[in-house]
């Protein structure tokens, strides 16, 4: 196929799992909050997850949906703290977490070396914040191997919208039909990159059913098979 560039979601997919890493978060968030304000941990823990659900629903499938800063900050005034002082710490505190407990899949860099070898360009393109998926990158070692990181925040909007694709497909240099995406949220991932005409490798690691798509598609179970499957490509 003339493979030039290959695609890839970050959180679940190069490494898992998110879920587990955003549980550990919120227990961290509670101790601080009990710790440092001096106030009901699972009742901090609570509003932030309230907050993130009222932006969800304000502003669907917009790059605000992900900022931990308005999560603490909504969670914050309603609790009668200063949200301007604590925010920005209850942000921190949070990620360092979920930094914690990330664990990069096996068969990540060795798939991104062979394919820098190949010189097939790679990008992360994924529903999120610029600056925290760059720190992630670095903490899990992947900084130097990935080509470009094309986030929803820069695109303007999430996937499965087309805007994150065609800026990565920009980005790589590359035609639709020269790339392929690997992610494990199959309308996010797949379905919106098929959309524009790129290939789609589902990551399927939680053994979903399989869903409603006449478009031709890869599934793997793993990302090692994913990887076995993309080296066919080249």
């Amino acid at each position: 196929m003339g493979l030039k560039a290959v695609l890839f979601d970050l959180d679940d997919t190069l490494y898992g799992s998110f879920g587990a890493c955003d549980a550990y978060a919120y227990e961290q968030l509670a101790i601080w909050a009990e710790q440092e304000l001096g106030i009901s941990g699972e009742a901090f823990a609570q509003a932030f997850y309230e907050n993130r659900q009222r932006l969800s629903r304000q502003q669907p499938g917009m790059p605000p949906i992900h900022d931990r800063v308005l999560f603490a900050q909504g969670a914050l005034e309603r609790l009668g703290c200063n949200a301007i002082r604590h925010a920005r710490r209850a942000h921190r505190v949070y990620w360092d977490a979920v930094l914690e407990k990330m664990e990069l899949r096996p068969g990540v860099t060795e798939l991104l070396d062979d394919l820098r070898q190949a010189g097939v360009k790679t990008a992360v393109c994924t529903d999120m914040l610029a600056d925290i998926q760059m720190e992630k990158l670095e903490y899990l070692g992947l900084a130097d191997r990935i080509d470009y990181l094309v986030s929803s925040e820069e695109a303007g909007m999430d996937k499965p919208g087309a805007p994150i694709f065609w800026l990565a497909l920009q980005k790589c240099g590359c035609l639709p039909h020269e790339a392929v995406m690997v992610g494990d949220n199959f309308r996010h991932d797949i379905q919106g990159a098929m959309d524009v005409g790129v290939a789609g490798i589902w990551l399927n690691w939680t053994g979903l059913p399989q869903p409603q798509e006449t478009r031709a598609y890869h599934q793997a179970d793993t990302f090692m098979q994913a990887a076995d499957h993309i080296r066919t490509l080249l």
